[in-house]
């Protein structure tokens, strides 16, 4: 084997493992858990809980996800306490005729007072039994990390003990029982098989196989009754009957009132000598004999194709062929008048205006007004 090949091989045998580990990693992994809501029973991710759906289904019980429970129910599971007024007097009514409920919310108003957590400083240890009830015989240790430990009264059962308090309590509560579980953790997919909370899960859901749970979960987002008004506060619902009353009363006082009319200033009216004025003065201090040249034919050109009966924009060769036809004269002398050069001067726009004038005058006296032919109807 050359040395060229023997490098080669080891280079491609450090890839060739590292490709090996991760075919292995994608066939150990599987599919991706699926994320979701916290604690919902259709999750598989880490902080779901459909892996307590399945133990309880193994254990031939039916498990009913519901945000009600029914009158044949014995035992219900709340993880997380979204309940209403409403709900919530149901449910405790629900217990009182005798059900069974497992409430896992430290906040719920099911739960006891809070005296204390799970945690021991910066350590998360299971938790031991630390009583002698026969329902939780087969429990020794419970994994409960950052959960609360509750205040038990007399005639309580308490297990499960830590800082004074105890992870779990059942009280009674008319014909039923209320239990009371420092934390929902102990029933997610992540922490379901730890220490022996599989077990108490099945101690406390499941006591006898073909045995029924009513999961309490709370409306999913768009499933409630609450309308878009139920869900604004009434400072907020004061405000906007503020600004509407606000508002009708500008309405109120800009609107159309009944009365005589108001009379407005109008603008100051320019007598048409002034304007002709003004603009005479603004081209004499502009020196703009140009263009006052050219005011002075256009008025000539339009008055001549007004008396012709031509068009108001005809050109100065149309106007000065007309004017040729009617009165005899030469169109050259005209058309040189209409489209001579600018005047050197004020003297030569003087004269301008005075040569224009005069075959004004003399266009107009030798020309009579043309009459338009009547249309017929």
């Amino acid at each position: 084997m050359t040395t060229d090949r023997r490098r080669a091989l080891r280079r491609g045998v450090p890839l060739a493992v590292i490709a090996v580990a991760v075919l292995l990693a994608v066939a150990v992994a599987g599919a991706p858990a699926q994320d979701g809501p916290p604690l919902d029973p259709r999750v598989t991710g880490p902080v779901g809980t459909k892996g307590l759906v399945d133990v309880l289904a193994a254990l031939d019980v039916e498990v009913r996800v519901t945000d009600e429970v029914e009158a044949d129910d014995a035992i219900a599971l709340l993880l997380t306490d979204d309940l209403d007024e409403d709900g919530a007097a149901s449910l405790r009514r629900w217990v009182r005729d005798g059900g069974t409920l497992v409430v896992a919310d430290p906040a719920s108003t099911f739960a006891p007072e809070i005296v204390g957590t799970t945690s021991l400083g910066p350590l998360q240890t299971s938790l031991p039994r630390g009583c002698e009830a026969v329902a939780l015989r087969d429990v020794d240790r419970v994994s409960a990390r950052g959960g609360a430990v509750y205040e038990s009264a007399a005639g309580d059962l308490a297990c499960f003990p830590r800082a004074g308090g105890h992870w779990l309590v059942a009280a009674s509560e008319g014909a039923g029982t209320v239990v009371a579980i420092g934390g929902a953790g102990a029933f997610t997919n992540r922490g379901l098989g730890e220490a022996d909370n599989g077990v108490l899960a099945a101690a406390l859901l499941a006591p006898a196989a073909g045995g029924s749970v009513a999961f309490l979960r709370p409306a999913a987002p768009g499933e409630g009754e609450a309308s878009l008004g139920d869900l604004v506060p009434d400072p907020v619902r004061f405000a906007l009957v503020q600004l509407l009353v606000a508002f009708l009363v500008v309405v109120a006082w800009r609107a159309r009132r009944l009365g005589d009319p108001v009379r407005e200033p109008q603008p100051v009216q320019v007598a048409g000598s002034e304007l002709v004025v003004a603009v005479g003065n603004l081209l004499q201090q502009t020196g703009a004999r140009g263009q006052a040249a050219r005011l002075l034919r256009d008025d000539l050109r339009r008055d001549l194709a007004d008396r012709l009966g031509l068009p108001a924009d005809s050109p100065p060769d149309a106007v000065a062929a007309a004017v040729a036809r009617r009165t005899g004269r030469r169109p050259e002398d005209l058309i040189a008048l209409l489209t001579g050069a600018e005047p050197a001067g004020e003297a030569g726009l003087v004269v301008l205006a005075a040569e224009l004038e005069r075959a004004r005058r003399a266009a107009l006296d030798e020309t009579t007004p043309t009459k338009e032919p009547a249309r017929v109807r």
